[in-house]
């Protein structure tokens, strides 16, 4: 069956108004699927397992999932959006959804450094997540 991977990050972006919907309709903030799916591996899954995953949840984890999007400001010479994007969930990792989601929203972000961490259900330890001018780097801790 699997096992579960929680995620928890917090990271700053300037997205384009097709992102945004993107994000919105995976946070659960919006249900309006009006977007273009990008080509990308992460909106490759023929299960569609990346509509839901930022809202899973299981007992596994002391939280409740909640990811959510908090307005910032609009860039109009870039016809941007900035947003504050907080992830608090946990899912079944089965195609890398997770590391997949990550590479998407890289390059839309205005954070580098520390984002946040992902934990194996089974690791009492985290797997830290970092957003650096060379891409999405993950470390372990032991």
């Amino acid at each position: 069956m699997g096992m579960y991977t929680e995620l928890n990050i917090a990271v700053r972006l300037k997205l384009s108004a097709n992102a945004l919907k993107i994000l919105e309709f995976m946070t659960g903030q919006s249900g309006n699927e009006d977007f273009e799916k990008p080509d990308h591996p992460l909106f490759d899954s023929e299960t569609a397992r990346w509509k839901y995953m930022l809202c899973c949840d299981s007992a596994y984890f002391d939280h409740t999932a909640s990811s959510s999007l908090v307005n910032e400001r609009y860039f109009a010479e870039e016809d941007t959006l900035e947003r504050v994007l907080n992830v608090r969930c946990d899912l079944k990792n089965y195609n890398d959804e997770i590391e997949n989601f990550l590479d998407w929203i890289y390059p839309y972000s205005e954070t580098g450094g520390f984002i946040g961490y992902m934990r194996y259900e089974e690791d009492e330890d985290p797997t830290l997540i970092y957003f650096t001018n060379c891409g999405v780097k993950f470390r372990r801790v032991n």
